[in-house]
């Protein structure tokens, strides 16, 4: 038997791992969609970029990661530009939370890292992380965390993952045509509208 290799020494342990809800965030991003899709005359059109767009999207959110160590908030996005960044907790201000009227309907929040000092606009946060499952939760940790190690306290916070709500495929299938089937008669719609302001 090969033995089980060592732990590499240069990595930080992992002390919480967020999951990303993909299916809530792909449906986020769909909406869209829907003032581009006014402008597209045929259904299928509309249907294959639906397809494509949530295939990019699905890509896109599978290389989002964010860890909690006992130092730092260590973030990576990117699909071909890979971007990581490593924020130490005892920079972080704040994590704020903001959830707008469409990201309600989707149960998404967005948490936004700030820091001492950070670049950028005023008011902006450095890092920003959309669909964390159990946002609030992910929130609680990390603020946690950084006041045990601002404090000195050596406990931390126990090896674990915020995992999603099991879902359904069949279900997640039935969302996506009941979001086609919108998207549909909201054109026939603007058709038939159109069509009657020319008989006039």
């Amino acid at each position: 038997m090969t033995p089980d290799p060592t732990p590499d020494p240069t990595k930080p342990d992992i002390l919480l791992k967020a999951t990303f809800d993909r299916p809530a965030i792909v449906k986020y991003k769909w909406c869209s969609l829907i003032p581009a899709s006014l402008f597209i005359i045929t259904i299928p059109f509309v249907i294959i970029a639906a397809i494509v767009y949530k295939f990019m999207l699905d890509r896109i959110i599978a290389n989002w990661a964010a860890e909690l160590t006992p130092r730092s908030l260590i973030v990576r996005k990117g699909v071909f530009n890979k971007i990581e960044k490593t924020i130490p907790l005892e920079k972080i201000t704040d994590l704020s939370s903001t959830q707008g009227p469409i990201m309600r309907m989707f149960d998404l929040k967005q948490l936004g890292v700030e820091t001492a000092g950070q670049s950028g606009a005023a008011g902006a946060a450095l890092v920003s992380l959309m669909g964390i499952v159990d946002t609030d939760e992910f929130r609680r940790q990390v603020l946690a965390q950084r006041d045990r190690l601002t404090s000195g306290s050596t406990e931390t916070t126990p090896n674990r993952t915020i995992d999603p709500q099991p879902a359904s495929a069949t279900g997640e299938l039935a969302e996506i045509s009941a979001t086609l089937q919108r998207m549909e008669a909201l054109l026939e719609r603007m058709a038939n509208d159109s069509g009657d302001h020319h008989n006039h």
